[in-house]
C-alpha cells in the first residue's frame, strides 16, 4: 500500500525550498521585470507596426483589385462575366426554341382550322345546292300537277267573257268581227287548290 501522507510531506518540503530560492531571486526579478516591460513595449510597437503593415497591404490589394475591376481585367470579374454571358446565351437560345415551337404550333393550328373552315364551307355549299335542287324539284312537280289538273278539268276552268248586252246596230258602224275563243295562258289563271 502506498503511503500518501509521506508524499504530501515531501511536497511541502519542496515548496519550502522553492520559496527560499524565490526570495533570493527578488532582486534579479526586478531587473527582469524592467526588461520585460521594455520587451512588452517593443512587442506592442511591433504588433502595431505589423497590424499597420497588414492594413496597408490589404488596402493596396483592394485598390489594385478596384483598378483591375475598372479596367475589366480582374480574374473574378472575368469569371463572373463569362458565366453571366453563358447564361445570357442559353436563355436566348431557349427563347428562340420556344418561339420556334410556338410558331410551329400556331401554324399547325391555322392550317387545321383553315382545313376545317374549307370543309365546312364545302359541306354547306353541297347542302345548300341539294336543298335548292329539292325545292326546285318540288316546285316542278307542283306545276306539273297543276298542268295535269288543268288538262283534266280544262273546259270548266276556262274563263268566259262577261256577257254584254247587244245593242242595235247603227247604220254607219262597221260590222263586228266575231271573237275567237282561245284558252287563256296558265299564268293568267288563278287556281285555288285546297
Amino acid at each position: 500500500m502506498v503511503d500518501y501522507y509521506n508524499d504530501e510531506e515531501e511536497l511541502d518540503s519542496v515548496d519550502d525550498d522553492d520559496d527560499r530560492s524565490f526570495r533570493g531571486r527578488d532582486s534579479e526579478e526586478d531587473t527582469e521585470d524592467a526588461s520585460e516591460t521594455d520587451l512588452a513595449k517593443h512587442d506592442e510597437e511591433d504588433y502595431v507596426e505589423i497590424k499597420e503593415q497588414m492594413y496597408q497591404d490589404k488596402l493596396a490589394s483592394l485598390k489594385r483589385q478596384l483598378q483591375q475591376l475598372q479596367e475589366g481585367t480582374l480574374q473574378e470579374y472575368q469569371k463572373r462575366m463569362k458565366k453571366l454571358d453563358q447564361q445570357y446565351k442559353e436563355r436566348l437560345r431557349n427563347a428562340d426554341l420556344f418561339l420556334q415551337l410556338e410558331t410551329e404550333q400556331v401554324e399547325r393550328n391555322y392550317i387545321k382550322e383553315k382545313k376545317a373552315a374549307v370543309k365546312e364551307f364545302d359541306d354547306k355549299k353541297v347542302e345548300l345546292k341539294e336543298n335548292l335542287i329539292a325545292e326546285l324539284e318540288e316546285k316542278k312537280k307542283m306545276i306539273e300537277n297543276e298542268k295535269l289538273t288543268m288538262e283534266l278539268t280544262g273546259d270548266s276552268m276556262e274563263v268566259k267573257p262577261i256577257m254584254t248586252r247587244k245593242l242595235r246596230r247603227r247604220p254607219n258602224d262597221p260590222v263586228p268581227i266575231p271573237d275567237k275563243r282561245r284558252k287563256p295562258a296558265p299564268d293568267i289563271l288563278q287556281i285555288n287548290t285546297v
